[in-house]
């Protein structure tokens, strides 16, 4: 597996994207004189707590703080745990800490803290979710055999110098690595916390701005209670306790907020409209690092035909779609990326402009279409409008008379993209699973990605990407910007629309903002 494959948070982070909902609130059992507010979160958020199984939400930022972290005005990897960060061939990395940084359990946080923390990830028969993560990693296949029992129990990559300093040796070169170590799942545990897994799990220890009160994770709790942790070296919570509670979905919340039950809660699809009226200059837009895109199955003759490909993507309206049924809540893609991404924001697709004239001539130059049409998505209501508004658009401006729509659920959607059984184009959202265009260009164009439901597979694109891996950040980003060109010309997919949320909140809270998955940074808010 590739080195790019291996840091490419793929169909999760999708998902972990798309159902990020944060919310704060003044219900709960907290003491009255005290700072708090309550967060209302899906309850996939809740879900798991050790840094192996989390999910990346804003819950788990707040128990546990990585080696570097994401500066939410620039989108930049900085250092937090970190002192530095260094390597002179992006193979072989020193990671030196600094000083004086503790778990909530007074325990110092040593370069073993990582080291054991990773090393648990990646051990197979543990059966952690972010193991493939650790995939890049020296000794990760020791760790995780085809068959019988691994042989080893530690990544022979991941080497505990002294206290202060770790060795991380990779399979192949990462100039950005700096930006996967900010993922929760590359936090330090604490020793207490082998002693019992599946305990640590429901009650953590962490080293975050804020530690878990109480029983956490209890049978049949759908709330947990944070509390400021007042010995954290980096930027302290501004709230002395955070109640987090859990929701199927943040419609719910967002009903919570308007109740008065809740102070802060992520808005989405037709809530928004109705939050910017209601809330008006208590709504902060959320530009998510994702793309909604339509993407094409090359293995289906009838897209063999780029001309084809082309008539599809400028026979689309985004603004029309953005304006009308996002309520101007979104970006009409004019790119991968919108500018919320690192290395975003630029106009490199050439053929996602509205021209329906054009798209026509195209569609007859490669000899029209004939039969049925079938679009595809997974089951999203918001998705199923957007689906018939295309294909409204293509039945119009294409002449294609016999156009449907199906909707499957996303666990029978990508195995049957990956088993080239969907006979049409799809409709797909993807969130960047890191803040670079680098994985959002890896996870959707890399051969083998199990985002790559389109079939794409350029020598071109994985050169210039293999080539941004092994440069400095700085030329990386350059490099993947014409990756991601190279690949859009090629038109395995059309991108749409980069989605935008809301954080709407009361009047009791302020400093709410977003973090780069959406969802609100808790230790930013403050009460009163």
């Amino acid at each position: 597996m590739s080195v790019k494959r291996a840091f490419g948070a793929v169909v999760a982070s999708a998902l972990a994207v798309t159902l990020t909902a944060c919310a704060g609130g003044s219900g709960g059992s907290t003491p009255q004189a005290e700072k708090s507010f309550s967060v209302g979160v899906t309850t996939y958020f809740l879900s798991h707590f050790t840094p192996g199984k989390s999910v990346a939400s804003n819950i788990d930022y707040a128990l546990f703080t990585p080696l570097t972290s994401v500066d939410t005005k620039t989108g930049k990897a900085v250092n937090a745990v970190a002192e530095s960060i260094e390597s002179t061939d992006n193979v072989t990395w020193t990671i030196r800490l600094k000083p004086g940084w503790t778990f909530h359990n007074g325990e110092a946080v040593t370069a073993q803290s990582f080291a054991d923390s990773w090393n648990a990830t990646a051990y197979g028969p543990n059966a952690f979710t972010n193991n493939f993560m650790f995939t890049a990693i020296k000794g990760y296949a020791d760790l995780n055999p085809a068959g019988g029992k691994p042989s080893k129990k530690e990544l022979s990559g991941v080497e505990v110098v002294d206290p202060a300093t770790l060795k991380v040796t990779l399979t192949k070169p990462l100039s950005l690595l700096p930006y996967v170590l900010a993922q929760t799942a590359f936090a330090p545990m604490p020793k207490a916390a082998f002693t019992d897994l599946d305990g640590f799990d429901r009650k953590p220890i962490g080293n975050g701005p804020y530690k878990i009160e109480g029983d956490g994770l209890a049978a049949g709790v759908t709330k947990v209670v944070l509390r400021r942790f007042d010995q954290y070296k980096g930027q302290p919570g501004n709230a002395v306790t955070i109640e987090a509670k859990s929701y199927q979905d943040e419609a719910a919340a967002y009903r919570d907020l308007q109740a008065g039950s809740l102070d802060v809660a992520l808005v989405t699809g037709n809530n928004l409209t109705d939050a910017a009226a209601r809330f008006k200059d208590r709504l902060v837009q959320v530009p998510y690092p994702a793309v909604v895109y339509l993407g094409f199955p090359l293995w289906d003759e009838r897209f063999a035909d780029i001309k084809v490909r082309q008539a599809f993507a400028q026979a689309v309206d985004r603004e029309t779609i953005v304006k009308s049924l996002l309520r101007g809540f979104g970006h009409p893609a004019t790119g991968l990326a919108g500018a919320s991404v690192p290395g975003g924001g630029d106009p490199d697709c050439a053929t996602c402009s509205y021209d329906p004239a054009k798209a026509k001539a195209l569609l007859a130059e490669a000899g029209g279409w004939k039969g049925p049409l079938k679009l595809w998505t997974y089951q999203d209501p918001l998705n199923t409008v957007i689906l018939e508004a295309v294909g409204n658009q293509l039945r119009a401006n294409l002449d294609i008379e016999a156009v449907t729509t199906q909707a499957q659920p996303v666990d029978q959607l990508y195995p049957n993209m990956t088993a080239k059984k969907i006979d049409g184009p799809v409709l797909l959202y993807m969130g960047a699973g890191y803040p670079h265009l680098y994985a959002l260009a890896d996870q959707l164009f890399t051969k083998g990605s199990g985002a790559n439901v389109t079939g794409y597979d350029s020598p071109e694109f994985a050169s210039l990407m293999d080539k941004a891996a092994s440069a400095s950040q700085d030329e990386a980003l350059g490099l993947t910007k014409q990756a991601a060109r190279t690949a859009l010309d090629g038109l395995p997919l059309t991108p749409l629309f980069q989605p935008v949320g809301g954080l709407a909140y009361s009047a009791k809270v302020s400093e709410v903002k977003p973090e780069f998955l959406g969802g609100v940074v808790l230790a930013a808010v403050k009460v009163g």
